[in-house]
């Protein structure tokens, strides 16, 4: 792989997504998720083929709130997943304070799927040590 080029933390969640255009043609048919949010971009996981460079218009929806957020970017990387496609869209432009509602609702998601992380491998050593005892 490259080097890593992300200024921002990525966020792990599952965010619905309306695609809305791709390179200004309607696309509303199309399935899309988002696997992974941070401030400059997001992964999404596709159901068609896409080409580096397209521009794409997508509604974020926040599940729990019933907020649709407008975002555009760029498709920046692409790569086959498991029989499906993901993609990089670094965002353009999004509005600072829906970004801002995204992550203020996705962080204690996150933070709470790594206290579990966290907690699954100290008993997952625990009981490694206690095996060899």
């Amino acid at each position: 792989m490259g080097k890593e080029k992300r200024k921002f933390l990525r966020f792990e969640c599952l965010l619905p997504v309306e695609l809305v255009k791709i390179d200004g043609k309607n696309h509303l048919s199309k399935k899309v998720e988002a696997h992974d949010f941070s401030r400059e971009g997001l992964k999404l996981s596709i159901n068609f083929d896409i080409k580096l460079g397209s521009n794409m218009e997508v509604n974020l929806q926040i599940p729990d709130k019933k907020i649709s957020v407008p975002v555009s970017g760029e498709i920046v990387w692409v790569k086959s997943v498991d029989n499906r496609l993901e993609a990089g869209l670094k965002i353009k432009d999004m509005d600072n304070e829906l970004k801002s509602e995204i992550l203020n609702w996705i962080f204690p998601q996150w933070l709470e799927k790594k206290r579990d992380q966290k907690t699954d491998k100290a008993v997952a050593l625990k009981v490694s040590e206690l095996k060899k005892s």
